[in-house]
């Protein structure tokens, strides 16, 4: 397996508050990024590391009702979105992402069914 990187697509991005905003990392090196779960971390002015986002609708506590996460397939893309930026929401943002070899199709040997 080569190396996978997710590569920001903006090195700094600055939102006014109450605005949306949305950052994106692009995947590299692999071929289908819903072959990989993906995260997202911020990280505030104070050094604390805070989970936000997992695939699959996994949301860290206080950010669900502000912070969209998706993947886009097509684009090879994972995507967060701010709905509306406050002051609290300072820091720098971290994707990251981890393989996971279950992605695809598992046939059943009793059945050889697709589930």
């Amino acid at each position: 397996m080569s190396a996978v990187v997710l590569v920001p697509q903006d090195q700094e991005k600055t939102v006014v508050v109450g605005k949306s905003a949305t950052l994106s990392c692009s995947m590299k090196g692999a071929t289908f990024i819903s072959k990989y779960y993906i995260f997202w971390y911020r990280k505030t002015p104070g050094n604390t590391m805070t989970f936000i986002y997992q695939e699959w609708g996994l949301y860290g506590p206080g950010f669900k009702d502000n912070f969209r996460g998706k993947i886009v397939n097509l684009t090879n893309q994972a995507v967060l979105e701010v709905l509306k930026a406050s002051e609290r929401d300072e820091g720098f943002y971290y994707c990251a992402t981890d393989y996971h070899p279950a992605a695809g199709s598992l046939l059943s040997n009793s059945k050889n069914t697709e589930i």
